[in-house]
């Protein structure tokens, strides 16, 4: 299908646009986004004498998935992690919608369904801090363009298949999950177009093959070396043990919640039912021409496309039918958890609504004009709510700077009271800025992470950040061996009964909801 000037002005403009937000957010409002930066930071800074991260870390990177952030914070174009994840997320949310349109040219479809691509870069994945898995989920749009490629001829088959496996390990390191959705993808592309030649099969198939041992090298020789050293240890049951438990009774408890992916990617716009609403009516842009081809093909004309058009191999569509198959499969079949790792299906709400956008592209009774009207006022909707999104949490956290404490030797923890903003918990991990920018000593919930890569040092005895919130636990542990309390919130009267018990904490600061209380004892966390 031609693409129009018009086109190209108003989708370069939402580009342009889209870049400036990026670029003038303070503090991104995704979950786990703190993490990532305190993980980067330790990781640049480790070898600093400086600070005291060898005495309170350890790190287990070689050949570790979901290790690109460290080495991209790392990188020395970058002043420091925050400038470096502000270009990660620029590259994110801008590469998306571009990746998107590459994958359209090819299927000959309707290039304005790009468009609707923008109301996805602040996706499910990007929006609770898994950037790993958000710049893996944009890497699938860049494997599904090269095999696009390879089966059109437009260029070199063996180029092509050798930049796939080059591709495949790089999703290894941004997220193991997704590296394992994509082995199942391109495995499902090649048997398709090559079932009646096992040859051809074979040959193509080589390209998986690496990362294929890379996952078993990591899972059976370094997570399980990892799980069983005296740094870290899990007390949960196996993963092949939960998963069958899981699948005879909690799988089935799901099913109603999994209608999520029509809402999700955009229901922390606003709180409860409001957000879930403005969530599905961004989506609708993408549902709504399914919802056309259906009602046409099935409910009025009585048409199935046939087995035969569908076993056509040189058509491309046919490999966004299983593009979506496999998502679908991923959504629906996986189980929410696994022992130490969680959220799981819900990672691939925006993949799935991605397959759909490249199935409604081609949908032939779309009015391309009066869609790219509707494309464009949807487009720019999601970018004003989005904008105000993002300004409000910027204003809420101006002064939270301040309220950190300057000494680096100490100990601090975190007792969060007020986790929420609009609904989604974006306050878990902020007790982490204190290692991302005074490069200082804070219990925090990376080291613990049954795949986490930053691990405790054994000898550093740093207390666990057993829980984000602490309305129904008990903290007194971590309180005993931290010089300063990070609190937000209001501190419940159990607690602050508690706190007083242990030692002579004394309030030193406070700024808006956050509070900041200091050990004045002798014996202090550190010699």
């Amino acid at each position: 299908m031609k693409t129009t000037k018009s086109f190209w002005g108003i989708f370069f403009i939402f580009l342009l646009l889209h870049t400036v937000l990026v670029l003038n957010i303070e503090f991104f409002p995704f979950s786990d986004v703190p993490n990532h930066l305190a993980e980067g930071a330790i990781f640049r800074y480790y070898n600093e004498s400086s600070n005291w991260f060898k005495q309170y870390y350890t790190l287990h990177y070689l050949f570790y998935p979901n290790t690109f952030h460290l080495y991209f914070f790392s990188f020395p174009l970058f002043p420091d992690v925050e400038v470096a994840n502000k270009v990660l997320h620029l590259l994110i949310v801008v590469s998306l919608p571009v990746l998107v349109l590459l994958v359209i040219r090819e299927l000959k479809g309707n290039p304005w369904f790009a468009l609707v691509a923008f109301v996805l870069v602040y996706g499910y994945n990007l929006t609770f801090g898994f950037t790993g898995n958000a710049v893996a989920n944009n890497v699938i749009l860049l494997l599904i363009w090269l095999w696009l490629r390879t089966i059109n001829q437009k260029s070199s088959g063996f180029v092509n298949m050798v930049a796939i496996s080059v591709l495949l390990l790089f999703v290894y390191f941004l997220h193991a999950m997704v590296a394992l959705f994509c082995l199942l993808m391109m495995f499902s592309f090649i048997a398709f177009r090559f079932r009646d030649n096992f040859v051809k099969l074979v040959q193509y198939s080589l390209a998986l093959v690496p990362l294929g041992l890379l996952v078993l090298y990591w899972w059976f020789f370094i997570q399980n070396a990892v799980e069983s050293s005296t740094a870290y240890s899990t007390q949960e049951t196996s993963t092949l043990a939960y998963m069958k438990e899981y699948y005879k009774a909690e799988f089935w408890q799901t099913y109603f919640s999994r209608s999520m992916f029509l809402y999700a990617d955009n229901s922390q716009l606003f709180v409860g039912k409001l957000g879930k609403a403005t969530g599905f009516l961004l989506s609708a842009s993408i549902l709504i021409p399914i919802c056309l081809l259906l009602y046409k093909h099935v409910f009025i004309h009585k048409r199935r496309t046939t087995w035969g058009r569908f076993l056509n191999t040189d058509d491309a569509n046919n490999y966004m039918l299983l593009f979506m198959i496999v998502a679908a499969g991923c959504y629906f079949l996986l189980p929410i958890r696994i022992p130490g790792q969680e959220p799981l299906y819900e990672r691939f709400s925006t993949i799935l609504l991605l397959a759909l956008i490249f199935i409604s592209c081609k949908v032939p009774e779309i009015n391309s004009r009066l869609f790219s009207y509707a494309a464009s006022v949807v487009a720019l909707a999601h970018l004003l709510l989005w904008g105000d999104y993002f300004r409000q949490f910027d204003q809420d956290n101006s002064n939270f700077a301040k309220v950190l404490p300057t000494d680096t030797d100490k100990v601090l923890t975190y007792m969060n009271y007020d986790p929420a903003y609009r609904g989604r918990n974006v306050y878990d991990h902020f007790q982490n800025y204190f290692i991302v920018w005074n490069k200082g000593i804070a219990t925090s919930k990376v080291i613990d992470y049954r795949f986490g890569m930053i691990r405790r040092h054994e000898q550093g005895d740093l207390p666990y950040q057993e829980h984000m919130y602490y309305n129904d636990y008990d903290p007194k542990d971590m309180i005993k061996k931290s010089d300063y309390i990070l609190v937000r919130g209001d501190m419940s009267e159990q607690h602050q009964q508690l706190v007083s018990s242990l030692g002579s904490f004394v309030k030193v600061k406070q700024v808006d909801k956050w509070h900041l209380l200091k050990r004045t004892e002798a014996n202090i966390a550190l010699d």
